[in-house]
């Protein structure tokens, strides 16, 4: 229960964000609002973190380079959903968004890619795909 909260949280706050860094990219840019977006997240982190007296991000020298190109890949998420946003709309990029997330993350679950574990494609999760698909150009008319 409480991942499924902690999923629908991540969903409303993508979409608030993807609100708010588009409105920060009127004004100064869009790779500036990339980077405002990325500094505060990265100082309300690291003040969490203190404030929870966690210690373990010493480990951080233990993660493997690949892993660590979550923040730049971040940057490139961050460009394209504001970019997105001031061209399609907030609807519409959040569906596609959504869309392309769940198509990698099969691909990801069923060929077993970054150490995770082999799910098989299974019939239900590909129609969930096209029936996503379909409401997208439902919503484009």
């Amino acid at each position: 229960m409480r991942g499924i909260l902690f999923a629908i949280s991540g969903g409303f706050f993508l979409t608030l964000q993807s609100v708010a860094n588009a409105r920060i990219s009127d004004g100064i840019g869009t790779w500036q609002a990339a980077t405002v977006t990325q500094m505060t997240g990265f100082i309300v982190a690291l003040l969490i973190t203190f404030a929870l007296r966690d210690r373990t991000f010493q480990e951080m020298r233990h993660v493997k380079p690949l892993y660590l190109s979550g923040g730049a890949l971040a940057a490139a998420v961050l460009f394209s959903n504001i970019t997105a946003v001031h061209l399609m709309g907030v609807t519409l990029t959040i569906s596609l968004f959504l869309i392309a997330q769940l198509g990698l993350a099969l691909l990801i679950d069923w060929n077993g890619w970054f150490g995770m574990i082999k799910r098989r494609l299974q019939l239900p999760q590909v129609i969930g795909i096209l029936l996503m698909v379909g409401g997208v150009l439902i919503l484009k008319l």
